[in-house]
């Protein structure tokens, strides 16, 4: 049995991330990747109920908004993160498709079988928190997507910390390796359909246009995705 972080923990951790977060060209970039990626694995899906779980400050939901018809439902732990995500949606003119709430993922307060698509993006996702799955499961609907990111370790960026990580002793993320993904979502018959790895531009040079990191994912980073791609993008599906 998982033990439940503590929720007012959760919130005082994210919010203190959240008043240092700053947009920057690799965060941009990573935002229009996020997005392109989750338009291929959703196909011709455009329209229904969609929740972004871990919304953070809007950013994936407006792109997804002046691309799709779906009804955009954003929810986070963070008081600041719903406010910046209300303000930006509220400036460029999208409150009539994207509403911002306060959630958790440990606690949806949806009815079962509600949600066509459920994303959750960050690295990190809140969807992929172990113990988080089985609420997951429980508001998407039979045959629904979930959409959501990991840290790739394995990143030839990031596979020194996860040395470091062992020898330290400290435990290695279920997510290593696509079996302990899949070992962690079969659990609530959350079915890995297909994945993708991206961010393979090096995570410094902030300064840096968007569009030469684009052009890096779009040319080297193409070839070399799963070896350079700090990001695995993953697609399931409810049985």
């Amino acid at each position: 049995m998982i033990d439940i972080p503590d929720y007012n923990q959760r919130k005082q951790k994210w919010e203190e991330k959240n008043s240092k977060y700053k947009i920057d060209s690799t965060r941009e970039a990573t935002f229009l990747l996020t997005v392109k990626n989750t338009l291929k694995f959703l196909g011709s899906l455009e329209s229904g109920k969609l929740l972004d779980v871990g919304c953070g400050f809007g950013e994936i939901d407006i792109l997804l908004a002046q691309k799709t018809n779906f009804q955009i439902l954003g929810i986070d732990i963070s008081d600041n993160a719903l406010k910046i995500a209300r303000d930006n949606i509220k400036k460029i003119g999208l409150s009539g498709k994207i509403a911002i709430k306060e959630g958790d993922v440990y606690k949806l307060e949806y009815p079962d079988n509600y949600f066509d698509v459920i994303l959750s993006f960050g690295y990190v996702s809140a969807a992929t928190y172990q113990g988080a799955q089985k609420e997951i499961a429980r508001v998407l609907k039979p045959g629904g997507i979930l959409i959501c990111d990991f840290i790739n370790p394995l990143s030839v960026y990031k596979i020194f910390n996860t040395i470091k990580r062992k020898l330290r002793g400290k435990n290695i993320p279920y997510y290593l390796n696509l079996s302990g993904i899949r070992n962690e979502f079969d659990k609530n018959k959350l079915i890995f359909k297909e994945q993708y790895f991206l961010n393979t531009y090096a995570p410094f040079h902030h300064r840096i246009p968007v569009k030469y990191f684009l052009f890096f994912e779009n040319t080297i980073g193409k070839i070399f995705n799963r070896l350079l791609g700090r990001v695995r993008l993953v697609k399931f599906q409810k049985q």
